[in-house]
């Protein structure tokens, strides 16, 4: 390759690595302002409940294929303390699971509690489908949804239908999720990191400044005439939550953010499961923000809500952001090295890209402080180890992740697959493409060690030993005993 073939090819790599360090510091950015908002204003408090003419509410349980769960979450919802109170159990199964939710049902029907059990015969629209499906069967005023995973506490419904009340406008009231088998290993403590980040930063912010707020798909209530001005239930994406919470919000609406409030919930306990959720979440945001970008864009909004809307729903697309940093970055650095690279002045700019690092760090640890384990409980270094675990996370999904945006910007809509639940079949193991890229990685460090780049070593450590590590652990999961089911608390 010539003098000029080379220059050429590298100022095209730096390109490309300046543009996906561009998207990382984006979002860093964004979350760095929504941890400012977190730390200099104050919650709201929980909305009384003396009072209220409490209207009819409707529970609707979608379940596909989660025997192991099915009983405790029916068994959870029938424990509910609301004064008019019905119970759908939405079953598109084609396993045993029937037979547990109908017996289930019949059990909370012979205690008093209205209940039935609707089936279907075939999975159109998938979740969205089977919840609109529900609507049709029920004339109730609200609809509070839980997945099967989650256990609510008794007092739950009523905090949630009291949020709403106090707000007229708004179409939904959302809960945060608790963990119940956060410690149970380094995997679930990642796992609870990020989503403490989300609800104790991003969810939290957005309610406290007025920003889009979207549904996270369960652990909450929504209005039936909102759901219906939206346009109802749509099986267009794989995130049916975020995309009626988004036509909700260009339509006026808003949602509520109940910050006390929180549900426990199972966090996947293998990284099949893990991977398995994640990618159906990144490529339903994927495919909602190719639909909606436009309609957001030209939302009757300030200009600065409709950024931030836009923004925050695009957050997916950081996934082949990461990844190509994961496979530039040697390259550049060992070019670079050899004088070939693009230059000092290139690298100095790229400095900036320390600030999406920073934002991430600063919105965990704000994160730790609002809603994580207490200090009392967990040490400082256990607190660091958890950061530590949020932060790599998101490079163990990289390719994941980059996979299933992929999939919605080709339209290539894949199933709605389950997230696997307690005492589920492990089916999954590692793809080629995840060892290949830790092999690329691994391979890419040693070479930045023969080259001197020890500058650039530090991420290159960061991403080969979190690919590592989560390559080999996912190979082995097919062998591990299966997990037990976390019995309800009650």
């Amino acid at each position: 390759m010539g003098a000029v073939a080379r220059l050429s090819c590298v100022i095209v790599l730096a390109a490309l690595y300046a543009l996906a360090t561009a998207v990382l510091v984006a979002h860093g950015l964004r979350l760095l302002g929504l941890s400012f908002a977190r730390l200099t204003t104050s919650p709201e408090p929980l909305a009384p409940e003396a009072g209220i003419a409490w209207p009819r509410v409707c529970v609707q349980l979608p379940v596909y294929n989660e025997p192991a769960v099915v009983e405790r979450a029916v068994a959870a919802l029938g424990a509910l303390d609301y004064p008019d109170l019905e119970i759908q159990v939405l079953d598109d199964s084609t396993d045993s699971t029937p037979q547990r939710a109908a017996r289930a049902v019949r059990d909370l029907n012979a205690s008093g509690v209205r209940a039935t059990h609707i089936r279907r015969d075939n999975r159109e629209g998938f979740k969205a489908g089977a919840l609109a499906n529900g609507m049709t069967h029920t004339d109730a005023d609200l609809f509070a949804i839980f997945d099967a995973d989650f256990l609510p506490e008794p007092g739950t419904l009523r905090q949630l239908v009291s949020a709403l009340v106090a707000a007229p406008e708004a179409a939904f009231a959302q809960a945060r999720w608790a963990h119940l088998n956060r410690d149970a290993s380094p995997l679930t403590r990642a796992q609870g990191a990020l989503l403490d980040l989300h609800f104790g930063v991003e969810q939290t912010g957005r309610q406290r400044t007025g920003r889009f707020l979207p549904f996270n798909g369960t652990a909450g209530v929504w209005r039936r005439e909102a759901i219906e001005a939206a346009g109802g239930w749509r099986g267009d994406t794989l995130a049916e939550d975020l995309d009626l919470s988004l036509r909700a919000w260009m339509g006026g609406a808003r949602g509520v953010f109940v910050e006390p409030l929180a549900v426990p919930a199972e966090l996947p306990a293998d990284l099949a499961a893990w991977r398995t959720q994640q990618a159906r979440w990144a490529e339903g945001m994927a495919a909602v923000t190719l639909l909606h970008a436009r309609g957001v864009l030209r939302a009757r909004q300030p200009l600065a809500l409709r950024l931030r809307a836009l923004l925050a729903i695009s957050a997916s697309f950081s996934f082949p952001a990461l990844l190509a940093v994961i496979v530039l970055h040697p390259v550049l650095a060992v070019a670079q090295a050899l004088g070939t690279g693009p230059g000092e002045t290139f690298f100095t700019a790229l400095g900036a890209g320390w600030l999406g690092l920073i934002g991430a760090v600063v919105a965990h640890v704000v994160a730790q402080r609002a809603i994580g384990p207490a200090p009392q409980t967990s040490s400082l270094w256990r607190r660091i180890g958890d950061l530590g675990l949020g932060l790599a996370a998101p490079v163990a999904l990289a390719m994941t992740g980059t996979r299933a945006v992929g999939r919605a910007v080709l339209g290539k809509q894949t199933a709605f697959v389950r997230t696997p639940k307690g005492g589920a079949r492990r089916e999954a193991s590692v793809s080629r493409a995840e060892v290949a890229l830790a092999a690329y990685a691994l391979g890419a460090a040693a070479v930045l060690v023969a080259v001197g780049a020890w500058v650039a070593l530090a991420f290159q450590i960061v991403f080969a030993a979190t690919l590592a590590v989560s390559a080999w652990r996912e190979g082995n999961e097919r062998g591990d005993p299966l997990p037990r089911p976390i019995p309800a608390s009650r």
